[in-house]
């Protein structure tokens, strides 16, 4: 199993962060995920399920994932279960002086033979998770980043 965490100070509110976390339109602008969409109208909810792609590498592929846990302004848990990877994403937020620190973690548990790249692997997704959680804190923080209402 793969496990990675990092924790980045936002200068936003958790509310900014946590509707941007939301918003399919930004995963490409943080993220390896592309074309992300979550079904049905409106906001997404706890149970919400939707997609993405990640388009290059030994995970390339289509996925779908679940809104397991959607704590408003809190905490947003997803799920990817998948026959290459069971993986779950746990983002934590908690007011600060400054905004926002986000706790940035998640377990991927490889499937079948991929199993045995998980300690080739390991370190490189730490380091692009911990990327992941600069690039999205740089987007939120830059005048031009868009916030839903």
């Amino acid at each position: 199993m793969i496990r990675y965490s990092s924790d980045v100070s936002i200068s936003r509110a958790p509310s900014d962060v946590f509707s941007a976390l939301l918003d399919q339109d930004l995963y490409g602008r943080w993220t390896e995920m592309v074309d992300t969409r979550f079904d049905g109208p409106g906001e997404p909810q706890a149970g919400t399920k939707g997609q993405f792609r990640l388009p290059s590498g030994p995970m390339a592929g289509e996925y779908e994932m679940r809104i397991a846990t959607l704590d408003r302004d809190r905490r947003l848990v997803i799920e990817i279960d998948h026959p290459k990877m069971a993986w779950t994403s746990d983002v934590s937020l908690e007011p600060i002086d400054a905004g926002t620190r986000m706790t940035y973690a998640g377990e991927i548990r490889l499937r079948g033979w991929r199993r045995m790249l998980e300690p080739v692997m390991g370190g490189e997704v730490r380091k692009g998770e911990a990327h992941e959680a600069e690039r999205f804190k740089a987007l939120l923080e830059s005048e031009a980043a868009p916030v839903m209402p």
